[in-house]
């Protein structure tokens, strides 16, 4: 697992190559961030959207802790609201749902990555029975996989994240949004080393809060 998991934040990343911004400058909009055409109204301070197919969102959650060094900025309590995307990949749909299952049984960070590497090292994400089984893998049992899949709570959920979506007006993944007003420009943000990335993240995400 281990060698699979470097493997798959290591290579094919286009992180590394992104342009530069001072940490230390304020962002500018159109270049480290740009105003949601439609603003969404009561939205949650941040929120991500990723997909299990986006390499990228496998090295900010993975290598960059984007999301734990956006957490730390936040006000106590506060927390990135993470949706799935559904239309990247064949098991789109079916790995949203995943997420809304892993949401409501609170293990999150018990499947996050192990899903990364079922569907893009080891690519075995091919039917719901191989997503029901990273769960197990994970040390979820079967039966408590099943009882939430089959919620209602999941369902809604998935439904949810589907909406915020198409709210959004998501084109790609990671995205962050905040305040529902501001898209940050992730390729703005100067990754001069993996911890640093997470915070220069951040730092823009705090400027955008207090916008």
């Amino acid at each position: 697992m281990f060698r699979q998991l470097m493997l798959l934040l290591f290579c094919g990343l286009g992180i590394a190559c992104m342009s530069v911004q001072s940490r230390a400058a304020a962002p500018v909009e159109g270049r480290g961030y740009s105003v949601v055409e439609t603003p969404v109204a009561d939205a949650p301070a941040v929120v991500e959207f990723f997909s299990f197919y986006c390499p990228p969102c496998a090295a900010f959650s993975g290598r960059y802790f984007v999301s734990q060094a956006v957490e730390k900025i936040l006000p106590p309590g506060e927390k990135v609201v993470k949706y799935h995307v559904s239309t990247m990949g064949p098991m789109g749909q079916e790995l949203t749902e995943a997420w809304s299952v892993a949401k409501v049984l609170g293990v999150e960070d018990k499947v996050e990555l192990p899903l990364f590497v079922a569907t893009q090292v080891k690519r075995s994400i091919k039917t719901e029975a191989s997503i029901r089984q990273v769960f197990i893998d994970a040390g979820v049992s079967g039966r408590d996989y099943d009882a939430a899949k089959n919620s209602m709570a999941v369902r809604a959920l998935t439904v949810k994240q589907q909406e915020a979506a198409r709210a959004y007006g998501v084109t790609g993944t990671p995205s962050f949004y905040v305040k529902g007003k501001y898209l940050v420009n992730n390729g703005a943000v100067q990754p001069s080393g993996d911890q640093d990335y997470g915070k220069a993240f951040a730092g823009v995400v705090s400027a955008l809060l207090k916008k």
